[in-house]
């Protein structure tokens, strides 16, 4: 079979999950505590395509030990997406995180009480969100120096 046809059968096969998703609704309602998002159906089938492309085709350059051009460049280009989304989602974390230090402070009527809160965060604390995109950003460089290693030796 020839090797791209191969690519593009792989390619449908982790689109077509993404395709049960879809129904006649324009948009995905998610409630999280007191959250309440609206999200346009066709970026969740988008974003739900790259996490899926990027594990299946990590997979693929694993086993087959970053060898194969074409499959590391799809890797790639899966890998800078995943990359441009966790940014989005750091910037949504600090957004609907709380910051430590601020204070309540009840009506003038009432006692005067500090009430002071403790820092929030929506998905996790800052450091590990940007662990996380440093870890992201190293699988693409290796992925980047295998592939050069290959062209060396090839």
């Amino acid at each position: 079979m020839n090797r791209y046809i191969k690519e593009i059968i792989w390619l449908i096969i982790i689109l077509l999950p993404t395709f049960f998703l879809y129904t006649q609704e324009d948009t995905i309602n998610i409630d999280i505590y007191d959250i309440y998002y609206v999200m346009d159906r066709l970026t969740f089938i988008a974003v739900i395509f790259t996490l899926l492309g990027f594990l299946v085709y990590g997979i693929r350059s694993l086993t087959y030990k970053f060898r194969d051009n074409f499959i590391n460049i799809v890797f790639l280009i899966f890998t800078v997406i995943v990359a441009l989304l966790w940014i989005e989602i750091i910037i949504i974390n600090d957004k609907l995180s709380s910051s430590g230090g601020w204070t309540l402070y009840p009506p003038l009527s009432a006692q005067p009480q500090k009430i002071e809160h403790e820092e929030y965060y929506f998905i996790a604390k800052e450091p590990v969100m940007l662990i996380i995109e440093a870890a992201i950003i190293s699988i693409a460089l290796y992925t980047t120096y295998r592939m050069g290693k290959n062209k060396k030796t090839s």
